[in-house]
């Protein structure tokens, strides 16, 4: 009899086993939760080989000089839309999936242009810096958060979210060219009709003429007047959202 109750004990500890392994495969491997990002993205080797030359934005139209421009004159930065991405992280619950998990919507519509002093050292004062992102685009793993989404932000009136830098902080000149530093972009954020001051949290480095950085910030829904999305299935989901974007710039 005694055998008997070791022998059903280990079946049901096996058993157990199973289970709890069958669990934290799906958890760790099936189950859809987005991260954020944690470094800026890598330059192309493509952009890293280019000879361009950085072009002061005081510079004189029509000129063919090669010399690079002052350290005060103002270097202009474009964003590349093939190279960047815009994207939101919520947290939300599935009733298909039954605990919470983390939703992203991306789009790789982004613009803007970041002037630079000519030493790439800070942002020039006398030159807007902004971005601006496509929001029409947003594009997760479900349709029927897209559509949500899109209803929330009311993209088919405010089509586009514009941050306008008013301040850098936090740059180490000890920091080597090529070596990603920490900074604090603050500015103006201008998201669905409304326009608040925000302050991103930003991985950077630069290494010749391109620019490659990665901002974080976390906003409410509340701020912007945006009622969070809801769709069938949605069992619960955060009143706030973060905001990563990743941003390749070369100077023209």
């Amino acid at each position: 009899m005694k055998k008997l109750v070791i022998a059903v004990g280990a079946v049901m500890a096996l058993s157990l086993v199973g289970v709890v392994t069958a669990g934290a495969a799906w958890y760790f491997l099936i189950r859809e939760n987005a991260e954020l990002a944690s470094d800026p993205p890598q330059i192309p080797a493509a952009l890293l080989n280019a000879t361009a030359t950085p072009t002061s934005a005081a510079s004189t139209a029509g000129s063919t000089a090669t010399t690079a421009p002052a350290p005060s004159a103002a270097v202009a930065y474009q964003v590349k839309s093939d190279l960047s991405e815009a994207a939101y992280f919520v947290d939300e619950e599935l009733a298909s999936v039954g605990i919470p998990s983390t939703a992203k919507g991306a789009t790789k519509e982004v613009s803007g242009t970041l002037y630079l002093t000519g030493d790439g050292t800070a942002l020039a004062a006398d030159q807007t810096s902004s971005f601006t992102v496509q929001l029409r685009n947003l594009t997760s793993d479900k349709s029927m958060r897209d559509q949500r989404v899109q209803q929330a932000l009311e993209t088919s009136r405010y089509p586009t979210a514009t941050f306008t830098i008013t301040n850098a902080g936090g740059y180490n000149p000890t920091i080597a060219e090529g070596q990603a530093q920490t900074l604090q972009l603050s500015g103006n954020l201008q998201l669905h009709g409304v326009t608040k001051p925000v302050t991103w949290e930003v991985k950077a480095f630069r290494q010749g003429n391109v620019i490659s950085s990665l901002a974080t910030v976390t906003v409410k829904f509340s701020d912007f007047n945006i009622t969070p999305p809801t769709f069938q299935g949605l069992l619960s989901i955060s009143d706030q959202a973060t905001l990563q974007v990743q941003l390749i710039a070369q100077s023209a």
